[in-house]
């Protein structure tokens, strides 16, 4: 019996991950590079993170970008923002949830974390029409397949987003 193996899930983090990143050499800016704001300084302590979402919403706002707002939390963001409690025991998570009025994302490409609109229409992902499987390579149990599908990016707003560094 031969089992085929697709390496989507490395489709799927590439994917999306490309609308954070840059890809210089196809003429695509990403969400971080085109932001026209200064990154929002992260301490080591994340329980100063709400702190630092809430400058982040407050510098968005006074440009004139309206919310919710989601964050995109890279991976040692995302761990430490789901198992840090402020003074008191409050769950930061929770506060965030509070600041921003949307969602909480990991996006394991990242370092630090992204704070963005999601009014829509300040980014774009365009898909292309094209899908294929390609043949990676085989050994006596399995046969490895990737999925390979067009994806560019459109960063229509640069001005809807801030990156919270650590």
């Amino acid at each position: 019996m031969v089992t085929f193996v697709m390496l989507s899930h490395e489709t799927r983090v590439e994917s999306r991950a490309r609308s954070l990143a840059s890809l210089a050499a196809a003429g695509i800016e990403g969400v971080t590079a085109a932001s026209p704001y200064e990154p929002i300084p992260l301490a080591e302590d994340y329980t100063g993170f709400p702190s630092a979402v809430a400058k982040a919403v407050a510098e968005l706002r006074s440009a004139g970008v309206d919310g919710p707002f989601g964050i995109a939390l890279g991976p040692r963001e995302h761990r430490a923002v789901i198992e840090s409690t402020e003074h008191g025991g409050y769950p930061v998570l929770n506060h965030v949830r509070l600041i921003l009025d949307g969602v909480l994302v990991w996006a394991p490409t990242i370092e630090g974390a992204v704070v963005v609109s999601m009014r829509g229409g300040d980014f774009e992902i365009h898909s292309g029409l094209d899908f294929a499987i390609r043949y990676v390579g085989h050994d006596r149990d399995q046969v490895h397949l990737e999925l390979i599908e067009t994806v560019t990016f459109r960063n229509l707003s640069p001005e809807a987003a801030i990156r919270i560094s650590p």
